[in-house]
């Protein structure tokens, strides 16, 4: 609860002037107003402002200790500062209540004025009483039961849900999920689907073999080429497979090359040096995984 006091006016006598500058403002913060039982604090806090120099007059706030048989004020601090040619004042206060009640009562905390002056003037600023209620610990021992005296159960906490851990786990089953379709058709895993292994294994086998051994190169790219086309593939075929891949067609120069190494070595009896040519038809595979994975 907030509780604003405004509209302090100052007595002309305080100022000796009818100046409404010297108007000053008092605020009452406090918390609830019920659900205390015995024991409890209670934090009240008075923000104070003045203006023209007028000051608090600190023998004006309660003393700490006991204010009444139920009620003691445990703590009270002030802070002071400077704002325009007035001041500002925070008045923290620490009430404890000690009444046990039977049922829920209500009480109330004393108002007391406050003193502001300046000089030897001075005028007075009520803090109002606050009303609270206090709730017993326990029923009244006058209802009985079968152990002779009533008390009332603590109330049954409230259950956990246990849709959050389901939720995650059904989030994290669908990214697995995802992310294993991903890799599956990153890798050409997946039927029906562009197939995205066909160079990694041309690639191995090519990456075995010898300077000596250039037909079988030859021939594993030969078989590459045609598990892509999905039919043989031929030098004068190339433009209808680009039509139907055209990524590749970047590698045309390079593929043109294969083609008539292949011719002259099948067909010529001519063969380039085996190592160099070994070589560059490794290069060109590993540019088609490339191209296969997406990355060129």
């Amino acid at each position: 609860m907030r509780t604003l006091l405004t509209g302090i006016l100052l007595a002309l006598s305080l100022l000796g002037c009818s100046d409404k500058s010297s108007v000053g403002e008092v605020e009452l913060l406090a918390p609830r107003p019920f659900g205390y039982v015995i024991g409890d604090e209670i934090q009240h806090r008075i923000r104070v402002e003045t203006r023209n120099g007028v000051k608090l007059q600190a023998g004006s706030l309660p003393r700490q200790g006991a204010l009444n048989r139920w009620l003691n004020l445990n703590d009270i601090k002030v802070e002071e500062s400077k704002t325009g040619g007035g001041f500002r004042y925070t008045i923290d206060l620490t009430y404890q209540v000690f009444y046990a009640p039977n049922e829920v009562k209500m009480l109330t905390i004393p108002g007391f004025n406050l003193v502001l002056g300046q000089g030897d003037k001075t005028a007075e600023q009520a803090v109002p009483a606050w009303p609270f209620t206090l709730s017993p610990l326990r029923g009244l021992a006058i209802r009985l039961d079968e152990s002779g005296e009533y008390k009332r159960s603590d109330a049954m906490p409230p259950a956990l849900r246990t849709d959050g851990p389901v939720l995650g786990m059904i989030v994290a089953g669908l990214i697995a999920l995802a992310s294993g379709g991903g890799l599956a058709y990153l890798y050409g895993y997946l039927p029906g689907l562009p197939r995205r292994s066909i160079f990694k294994r041309a690639g191995g086998k090519l990456a075995r073999l010898s300077g000596q051994e250039l037909e079988q190169g030859l021939t594993v790219f030969h078989e590459a080429l045609n598990a892509l086309n999905r039919q043989p593939l031929f030098k004068h075929k190339l433009a209808g497979f680009y039509r139907q891949h055209p990524q590749y067609r970047q590698l045309g120069d390079q593929l043109e090359w294969f083609f008539n190494c292949s011719n002259r070595y099948f067909f010529a009896g001519e063969a380039e040096s085996g190592v160099e040519a070994l070589g560059r038809l490794r290069k060109l595979c590993a540019t088609c995984r490339e191209i296969e994975r997406g990355s060129k």
